[in-house]
């Protein structure tokens, strides 16, 4: 009797290369960090890659090391994306790149997408949630790239009845919280078992309607950068 109100990774992957997909794209980069999140990400990209044999897919995991080691980054990255090094080049290997990782990993590798001749605007970026904020929505090289959210209802008036009473910082975690409580609260003020009253409940700010079967269905957006932030 554990339902999980979160975002999971494998869900947002879900999302966008499903998008991708559907779009036709087939010539996929992967690009993830070394670690136990990259590799989540990775597996499930991956699996969803191969659902079709024409698809073609490359992937890089990169460590610490070699993040922070530049002339070694640079050369993984210009060998994984056959850079070319021409005045009039452009980019022809990966129709579709991904970027998975922190914030610091994604503003790290975009810049350096854009000086080996991937173009945004040509070859569809994909990212994680990690994308939805002002730094990543504001960076030049991800341009038209595509990332998905959780779509919340009844959000300014959580927001102004959270900032009036606890003065502190709003992120998706209180949407998550708001949910459970008012939940829990509700069905305490009648008189179903919790299997009963569950059944198909919607949460007010999240969205997440509860379903007999044990899953929470959740209103997932995918979203693209546009130009200046938007």
């Amino acid at each position: 009797n554990i339902w999980s109100f979160g975002f999971s990774p494998e869900e947002q992957v879900d999302s966008v290369f499903s998008c991708a997909l559907k779009n036709g794209n087939e010539r996929f980069g992967i690009i993830v960090p070394n670690n136990l999140y990259g590799n989540i990400i990775l597996d499930r990209s991956v699996s969803l890659i191969e659902t079709n044999q024409k698809n073609y897919f490359e992937k890089i995991r990169l460590s610490n090391e070699q993040i922070n080691n530049k002339p070694k980054l640079f050369s993984i990255l210009k060998r994984f994306l056959n850079y070319k090094g021409n005045i009039s080049s452009s980019h022809t290997k990966f129709d579709t790149i991904f970027i998975g990782g922190s914030k610091e990993f994604i503003l790290e590798i975009a810049p350096l997408l854009a000086f080996y001749d991937v173009d945004s605007r040509k070859v569809q970026i994909l990212g994680t949630e990690k994308f939805n904020i002002i730094e990543i929505k504001n960076e030049p090289s991800l341009e038209k790239a595509w990332f998905p959210i959780i779509a919340n209802d009844n959000i300014e008036d959580l927001k102004l009845i959270w900032n009036k009473t606890w003065n502190s910082e709003y992120d998706y975690f209180t949407n998550a919280g708001f949910d459970a409580g008012l939940i829990g609260i509700n069905y305490l003020n009648q008189e179903k078992n919790i299997i009963t009253y569950l059944r198909d409940v919607k949460s007010l700010v999240n969205g997440f309607v509860f379903k007999s079967n044990g899953f929470v269905k959740k209103p997932v957006s995918v979203m693209q950068i546009a130009k200046l932030g938007k």
